[in-house]
């Protein structure tokens, strides 16, 4: 806890000054940070999120929900955080403010600290939701699309479990049974023991 609250510190102060005149708070992970089972990783906060400054609130964590009742774990259990911590936005055709994928930019930045952070929860696997989390994990060149599913090994030095991110289910149903069998892969995996790469 003392090493995470440390990781936090520093990143705080290393991000205050980069945007000056900016509202771009960080929202950092939260849950279970003495050596999880589980550390899940997901893209970037969206506007709940910074919000609440909790990750994984919102819609996001009505799909965080429906992921661990159907791997069996509980939240309190896990550690969940994301690669990006600031809510990446762009403005939409109608004006409005929406979600956007980081940037490159964005991810030279976050991700140094993502393994710092990864270092000091210290969990047993970490599980990634979608392509961004996976490629800055691992050799930036894999999709979840060729390895959903399936355990790698991270450059953090932990099992890494690849999984489709929840949100991509609502705009391509066919998923839905992919990521649900994916799912019961890696609680099947983590009841035998696992993880088991």
């Amino acid at each position: 806890m003392a090493a995470l609250q440390s990781v936090y510190q520093d990143m705080q102060a290393f991000f205050k000054p980069l945007w000056p005149g900016e509202d771009k708070p960080l929202v950092l992970g939260e849950g279970n940070s003495d050596q999880p089972i589980l550390m899940l990783i997901g893209e970037a906060p969206g506007e709940t999120e910074v919000i609440k400054r909790r990750p994984f609130v919102g819609k996001a964590g009505k799909n965080l929900d429906e992921f661990l009742q159907l791997a069996g774990l509980k939240r309190e259990e896990i550690f969940v955080s994301n690669v990006v911590k600031i809510r990446p936005v762009e403005m939409g055709p109608t004006g409005r403010t929406r979600n956007r994928a980081p940037n490159k930019e964005e991810l030279s930045l976050f991700i140094p600290w993502l393994m710092k952070e990864i270092d000091a929860v210290q969990p047993r696997a970490l599980v990634t939701l979608g392509n961004v989390p996976l490629k800055a994990l691992t050799d930036h060149k894999t999709t979840v699309g060729d390895c959903h599913g399936q355990w790698l090994q991270s450059q953090a030095g932990v099992p890494l479990f690849a999984l489709y991110h929840p949100a991509s289910i609502i705009y391509r149903r066919a998923l839905a049974p992919v990521y649900e069998q994916d799912v019961l892969a890696l609680a099947a995996s983590l009841q035998k023991g696992g993880p088991l790469p």
